[in-house]
């Protein structure tokens, strides 16, 4: 396939990181996505819970892509990987030598009855923007009764989001002087899927005055009572309702069909990103099966392995995780990777700082990510799971 750009689907994390690496280093790269801009999707918890301007949170992807690489705006419909070819909506094709998918995970509203007119009525901190803006109008008029964060599915993207989404919703209607409540409903034995950190987290909810109800799966949810139910026969009453529905794949169409799981994600090789039975095709970040967190960071350097695999390098992915969960002026971070669970954490105000950090340089990395690289580099190996160990971080 000489003479054919490698194509990358996504404007993420993964999409961004992975065209600017290669880029970079001279490949001739075209970068699809269906828009214009690019959103650092961690903000709409500050949108939606320190009512912060969503502007603050979205780049065009033109500014944030190599001079070098092309952008083609569409939505891919297919991706025809015998004959190398990724289809648009419109009709349109472009031909590859390589293609690396990062279209994210979609959110199946329609899978929990009630969660789609949920959202609706009152926003949401997982999907958009604009959702997240109105959530926070809803919580600013919520003087009493509960908030409810609820979880269909255990497997989401950012895992943490939620136990954010509760600590930060906290000190918002404190802040506001409102006397509701909030409840966070998780389908896990314990307050976090890992019960090393779920010993951590679960003591400060308390203290934040955040009520946690484990096994319990949101199943449905009746606005006109105002109750949600779960597949364990539980109900738990709200007044406002923030869903964190079941993740799909990205909704694209593959040729071969196998290469798809039954929810749509791409089938890789956990450690070389390769989509099933295809060295010439990666699949990083949200919309793979990989075995690890859906995460920015996990994304990040996903797309690292995949452009290094494509300019020859005998590059492999960790599964390694960096997932924040914040409080005012305190954090921790759940690290972990294929041969590691998450190992033991504390909060600090030191981490806080460094999230802050994290976030301050997130859209420079996207752009420049080998300018970032050797500083993320020698964090991750000072904080290696193997090197961490037992007594953690």
């Amino acid at each position: 396939m000489a003479g054919k750009p490698v194509v990358v689907i996504g404007a993420g994390p993964g999409g961004l990181v992975s065209a600017n690496l290669l880029a970079h280093e001279g490949v001739d790269v075209v970068l699809v996505s269906d828009s214009e801009e690019s959103f650092f999707q961690p903000g709409n918890l500050f949108i939606a819970f320190k009512g912060e301007d969503p502007r603050e949170y979205l780049r065009p992807v033109r500014s944030l892509l190599h001079p070098r690489a092309r952008f083609v705006k569409g939505r891919v419909a297919r991706v025809d990987l015998g004959e190398r070819r990724v289809e648009l909506e419109d009709g349109r094709s472009l031909e590859y030598s390589s293609v690396v998918v990062a279209a994210g995970a979609g959110l199946d509203w329609d899978a929990v009855p009630g969660a789609r007119e949920a959202l609706e009525r009152y926003g949401g901190f997982y999907s958009s923007p604009q959702d997240a803006v109105r959530l926070h109008g809803s919580l600013r008029r919520l003087g009493e009764g509960t908030f409810l964060i609820a979880v269909a599915d255990p497997v989401y993207k950012c895992p943490p989001g939620p136990h954010k989404g509760a600590f930060l919703s906290a000190q918002l209607l404190r802040r506001l002087g409102s006397r509701a409540r909030v409840v966070l409903a998780l389908p896990f034995p314990h307050a976090y899927p890992s019960k090393v950190i779920a010993d951590v987290v679960e003591e400060r909810l308390g203290e934040a005055g955040v009520e946690v109800r484990t096994f319990f799966t949101l199943d449905s949810l009746d606005l006109g009572e105002g109750v949600a139910r779960s597949l364990e026969g539980d109900e738990v009453r709200f007044d406002v309702v923030a869903v964190v529905p079941p993740h799909r794949g990205p909704g694209i169409q593959a040729s071969p069909e196998e290469v798809l799981d039954d929810d749509g994600y791409f089938r890789v090789d956990k450690h070389t990103l390769q989509i099933h039975g295809y060295d010439d095709a990666y699949a990083v970040g949200d919309c793979n099966n990989a075995p690890t967190s859906k995460s920015g960071v996990t994304a990040h350097l996903a797309a690292e392995v995949a452009a290094e695999r494509i300019l020859g390098y005998d590059a492999r992915f960790t599964g390694r995780t960096n997932c924040p969960i914040i409080l005012d002026g305190e954090a921790l971070f759940v690290i972990s990777d294929y041969e590691h669970p998450p190992v033991p954490a504390r909060f600090t105000r030191f981490k806080r700082l460094l999230e802050d950090a994290f976030i301050a340089a997130y859209w420079s990395s996207l752009a420049k990510p080998w300018v970032w690289r050797p500083i993320f580099t020698a964090y991750f190996q000072a904080t290696d799971p193997a090197v961490l160990g037992e007594r953690g971080w």
